[in-house]
């Protein structure tokens, strides 16, 4: 959980490390420089139910979500999301990842927010970020999301706005590894 908290590579690079725990419950692939993911039935959309929960920071893992959405034609970006469905209610997911701060916008919470803007190599803090508001143009923004979906919570990452592949591969590297020949 903690390695999803970061929103980058090191959530692929934990998978890989945690390959055979996870294989029995859900479809993994190993790709290079130590990064495995989740193989989603489909490659952009999807919800890969895990056949029995997994167990992390005393959470319940029942599933991993992957969404993909381009809004470029409405000038807002292009929009990644990856990460976990969890049995517990977001309530107990921030207090079990009490260490992170924690906002509120509409009916999401959010954690993690960072922002990079043209030009600049380092992320940097954003103290801006607001639910359902497009990063500002040029930019790229990544955090933490979590909601209420159901019955259930989505844990989610998310890199989102003007987002070049060589930035999104260095967060995304499962997508790096689909464009390989």
């Amino acid at each position: 959980m903690e390695s999803l908290a970061n929103c980058d590579d090191s959530f692929f690079s934990a998978i890989h490390d945690r390959q055979n725990e996870i294989k029995p419950v859900a479809p993994v692939i190993a790709g290079h420089q130590h990064h495995a993911w989740f193989k989603v039935p489909s490659a952009d959309n999807g919800t890969l139910w895990f056949t029995q929960p997994l167990l992390d920071s005393n959470l319940t893992i029942l599933g991993y979500y992957l969404q993909t959405s381009n809004l470029e034609a409405l000038n807002m970006g292009k929009y990644y999301y990856w990460g976990f469905i969890l049995k517990e209610s977001p309530e107990i997911v921030m207090t079990q990842l009490n260490h992170l701060s924690w906002s509120r916008a509409d009916d999401e919470y959010y954690s993690q927010a960072l922002i990079k803007d043209p030009g600049e190599h380092d992320w940097k803090k954003n103290p801006a970020a607001v639910g359902s508001i497009a990063p500002a143009k040029g930019s790229t923004e990544k955090l933490l999301m979590l909601s209420k979906s159901g019955n259930q919570t989505k844990l989610l990452c998310s890199i989102q706005g003007d987002v070049p592949p060589e930035l999104l591969y260095t967060v995304r590297p499962d997508l790096a590894e689909e464009k390989r020949p």
